[in-house]
């Protein structure tokens, strides 16, 4: 029996790969990774020659760049782009119901779409992540190069990249929640968007429910928080971890719940 469920999940998972990459529903996610891999193209063009030789002010704009801007909005709106239509975009193609009188455990399902949805943005995302940060270092030429390939250039940008997949497994897993409980989910998205922009000046108590406040304590070069350096501090390693399995966790869950009490009524939506 598990077996069985395991090759169900695989399947789910490998459909929702192929509808999230080789359809049009990974066009708005081009169009947000266009942006940063273009602001790399500029920089690299138009940085003046006497930076090109102290690669430190790479190191601290790439820190900036990638906090504030990739992992806050485009890591954000495309976990929310891809993972709400699992299911709400079934819903709205009027396919759903396919997946729901197939002899498949709802669990099966949410697990496998999860798992279609992180692999898709993970191969989106993790590749843009890699070019972005080389893109930000060749502009130094063979300085840059010699950083790229060295311990601390590799260890830089694995830390980066576990940033990126597990912001990509916490906000897929919330936006998977909110695609079976709202029509609407960019709705909540704006909200969770306004939390996250939040988070430095909430409470302790608050912080520990926003994903970015974890994942900002993981980054392998902390970002310049200025004036919100003391409202700000960071957590633990091993803490951020848990609280974003915790977080993903607790979406999946929910999601579980609502999917075995699911029935797709289309003349609603």
């Amino acid at each position: 029996m598990r077996g069985l469920r395991r090759r169900q999940t695989v399947i789910i998972a490998r459909t929702e790969v192929a509808r999230s990459i080789f359809s049009r529903r990974v066009l708005p996610v081009l169009l947000l990774v266009g942006m940063p891999l273009s602001l790399a193209l500029l920089r690299g063009l138009f940085m003046p020659e006497a930076r090109r030789a102290n690669i430190g002010h790479t190191t601290a704009d790439f820190a900036q760049m990638f906090f504030f801007f990739y992992l806050r909005f485009i890591v954000f709106f495309s976990c929310a782009v891809l993972f709400v239509k699992l299911f709400r975009g079934e819903i709205l193609e009027r396919s759903l119901h396919y997946s729901l009188m197939a002899p498949v455990r709802r669990r099966v399902l949410v697990v496998g779409k999860y798992l279609g949805g992180l692999a898709s943005t993970w191969i989106l995302l993790l590749g843009a992540t890699v070019v972005i940060f080389v893109l930000f270092y060749v502009a130094h030429g063979s300085l840059g190069l010699r950083y790229l390939i060295s311990g601390a250039g590799i260890a830089d940008l694995a830390g980066y990249l576990g940033v990126v997949a597990l912001a990509c497994a916490a906000y897929g897993a919330l936006f998977l929640l909110a695609g079976l409980y709202f029509k609407n989910p960019m709705v909540p998205a704006v909200l969770f968007l306004g939390w996250e922009a939040a988070t430095p000046f909430l409470p302790a108590a608050l912080k520990a429910l926003s994903i970015v406040h974890y994942l900002g304590s993981l980054l392998p070069v902390p970002p310049v928080m200025g004036p919100l350096a003391m409202l700000a501090q960071p957590v633990a390693p091993w803490v951020a971890i848990l609280g974003v399995l915790a977080s993903i966790g607790v979406s999946l869950a929910l999601a579980v719940r609502k999917a075995r009490r699911l029935e797709v009524t289309y003349s609603a939506d």
